[in-house]
């Protein structure tokens, strides 16, 4: 039986009032209350007391940047005025993903006249490793002093725990361009934190499946219907058994029914590679994975057990993942293989398995919405001497990014889709705009998303615990974390 809270007097309840108010008024000043001011809280009370300070502390950080400044000049065509954007390193992960930004850069020069140049400073970007924190990464840039930071949107909420980036409210109300609706729906709410617009999304994707048509032809295959509801777990699942063949005894390669890799030790950085992600799978399950009460919740409910359960029968019951360490690239190149998942955002589907390719949702796990990924997005960095002109910068460089990627963040009909990936066919295209119309979005770090992964990887997957023990662990650790 849980312990009832204890029963408060009026003079406790006048005296916690009274110290909450005063609490609350010094951070939204931009002030620290005195550390004692809580902890004289009755317990039921200081969780509610540290959430509304923070949200206060967010409000005071808008108001106090939002205040009076003196008008500033912006640039007139061929002033050429240096911006430096903070960007993961383009010379080292390669042309086929962040060199887009570098497109991106020569693409907002044009647009803008000429009015600024835009001058690379690399962040030492630690790839995919759940451990990377962006804001260090800035630390080695202050010779540099960068004006703007492009990053994804994982990286978010490192970059506002630290109090790196700028609000942007004041900056888009006055700015006649400007308009939320051109947004996929719920889109811009991913660069907000306590109601207020710190990043700007730039390029986006859904999480999709490319399928070879030749592969199915060869294997005499019939593709199941890409629908993003009747293209289930069981319909995906055969289509995959039926797809993937052994390698023959005299040798050869065989042939994967999707690109899988699990990896059954972690990496240097204590990580784990897992395709099909089940981070994706996890949010076509159960949607928003903090749930309605941001209590991580949905994570420990029946349809995230059965992701796990899918995807411990998917390595070890029907042995569709390479789990030995051998590369899939032997058979992207060769195209022996059925499903890949990939991103469109910035990257043509071509480049990745030829032109011989359908486009196929994630399959449906329970929600019917569709995993959306932020691909890239803007910042005006909280130390920037020039809020104004930086955000006049970035501006120009929302639209060239945006004009480099195959989805960008404003809204585009699937005419518009076919037309940026020519290599997809028209019922892909209108599939895309469909995914993005029905989009989930992430909400977490790259932390968190990482917990995830690496706890259902290493502790369901490869490990002994039990599905329902082992995400009510991971609920468990997210929570704790986000009460630190």
């Amino acid at each position: 039986m849980n312990t009832p809270p204890p029963r408060l007097n009026r003079r406790q309840a006048l005296a916690a009032g009274a110290a909450s108010l005063g609490a609350l008024a010094l951070a939204a000043c931009g002030e620290s209350p005195a550390d004692d001011v809580a902890g004289s809280l009755p317990e039921g009370l200081r969780a509610d007391l540290e959430r509304n300070l923070e949200r206060a502390r967010a409000q005071a950080r808008n108001v106090t940047a939002a205040a009076p400044r003196a008008a500033v000049k912006l640039p007139t065509p061929g002033a050429k005025i240096p911006v430096t954007v903070a960007m993961y390193p383009t010379n080292r992960i390669g042309g086929s993903l962040f060199g887009q930004f570098v497109n991106g850069l020569a693409a907002a020069r044009d647009r803008g006249e000429d009015r600024y140049t835009y001058e690379e400073a690399s962040l030492d970007y630690g790839r995919n490793a759940s451990t990377f924190s962006i804001s260090t990464s800035l630390d080695a840039l202050q010779n540099q002093k960068p004006d703007l930071v492009i990053f994804f949107r994982a990286d978010q909420a490192d970059l506002l725990a630290n109090d790196r980036l700028a609000p942007l409210d004041d900056l888009l109300v006055s700015d006649p361009d400007f308009n939320a609706a051109d947004f996929w729906p719920g889109l811009l709410e991913t660069g907000k934190h306590e109601g207020v617009q710190f990043g700007m999304p730039v390029a986006v994707s859904p999480h999709v499946l490319l399928f070879s048509r030749q592969w199915a032809l060869e294997q005499q295959v019939e593709p199941p219907a890409p629908d993003p509801l009747t293209f289930d777990a069981e319909v995906f699942l055969d289509a995959v058994r039926a797809l993937h063949v052994e390698p023959p005894p005299s040798g050869g390669l065989g042939g994967m029914g999707y690109i899988s890799r699990f990896t059954p030790e972690p990496n240097g950085q204590g990580d784990y590679s897992a395709s099909p992600s089940p981070y994706e799978l996890l949010q076509s399950a159960v949607g928003d994975l903090r749930g309605p009460d941001r209590d991580f919740a949905p994570l420990t409910s029946p349809p995230a057990v059965q992701v796990a359960e899918f995807l411990r029968a998917w390595v070890h019951d029907h042995r569709l993942a390479i789990t030995d360490g051998r590369s899939t690239r032997s058979f992207q190149r060769t195209g022996q293989f059925g499903f890949a998942g990939t991103i469109l955002a910035f990257i043509p589907p071509s480049r990745l398995i030829g032109s011989n390719i359908d486009v196929y949702p994630l399959p449906n796990m329970g929600t019917g919405r569709s995993p959306v990924f932020v691909h890239a997005m803007l910042g005006v960095l909280a130390d920037s001497p020039n809020p104004e002109l930086a955000y006049d910068a970035m501006r120009h460089l929302a639209a060239g990014l945006s004009a480099s990627s195959i989805l960008p963040a404003t809204r585009i009909s699937a005419e518009g889709v076919a037309a940026r990936a020519t290599e997809l066919p028209p019922e892909g295209a209108n599939l895309v705009e469909q995914l993005m119309r029905n989009a989930v979005y992430s909400t977490l770090s790259r932390r968190q998303a990482g917990l995830i992964t690496n706890g259902i990887v290493g502790n369901i997957i490869f490990g002994d615990q039990h599905p329902d023990d082992a995400l009510q662990a991971i609920a468990d650790q997210l929570r704790a974390g986000d009460a630190e």
